[in-house]
């Protein structure tokens, strides 16, 4: 997988050097606006090999997201894995994911707004980013708030697609739009919403399996 948000150096890989030079024209000139050949003039190779890798810039669009949500989650995932107990996974998943978005801000408007509608292939790419995110979510919390096999796998998954959007919304409108600072405290009324909401689910579930047994 190539890292186009983490990795420093000049890429060789004429493919590679065509994703970078997308990321920049588009963040920067905006997707509608960037021509085929402004891409492979930043890029320093030839329209036929454009043609080679990608049958249209819509295609290469759908490729750097491909790469970059690929690339976000991965680096959640990461960061996730190193917390030794199961109650900070999500809290730090969610908090690598703020700081990605606020690093790297143009990329995340790009990903989570101007890109909006665009094409039903872009839209498929994002639907699935989205829930891979959620089964990272799910994953998360499902040990913590699981109680006897009260809450269902798929309630908790339903309820982690919703969280998934929640956290966009936050980074769109506190982020994007305000540039909220404060990563850590967004993280961590995301994550107590995340615990709170599933928590509340199970809970919901014991009272009314309770109120069965009467």
């Amino acid at each position: 997988m190539i890292s186009l948000l983490f990795h420093h150096e000049p890429y060789k890989d004429p493919q590679n050097k065509l994703l970078d030079a997308a990321l920049h024209l588009y963040t920067g000139k905006g997707f509608r606006e960037t021509s085929v050949l402004e891409v492979v003039e930043r890029a320093r190779v030839s329209k036929t090999t454009f043609y080679h890798f990608f049958s249209s810039k819509e295609d290469l669009l759908v490729q750097l997201f491909q790469s970059l949500l690929e690339e976000v989650l991965q680096e959640v995932k990461r960061t996730a894995e190193l917390e030794a107990h199961i109650a900070h996974k999500s809290f730090a998943g969610i908090r690598r994911y703020l700081e990605i978005c606020n690093d790297h801000r143009p990329v995340a408007r790009l990903l989570l707004v101007s890109s909006a509608g665009l094409s039903p292939a872009v839209e498929e790419v994002r639907h699935k980013a989205h829930v891979d995110f959620a089964i990272f979510i799910y994953e998360s919390v499902r040990v913590e708030i699981e109680q006897e096999g009260l809450v269902s796998d798929d309630q908790i998954h339903t309820a982690a697609q919703a969280m998934v959007g929640a956290i966009n919304e936050v980074v769109i409108h506190k982020i994007i739009v305000e540039d909220k600072k404060n990563i850590d405290e967004l993280a961590h009324l995301l994550n107590h919403i995340a615990i709170g909401a599933f928590t509340v689910l199970s809970e919901n579930q014991m009272s009314f399996k309770g109120g069965m047994r009467l």
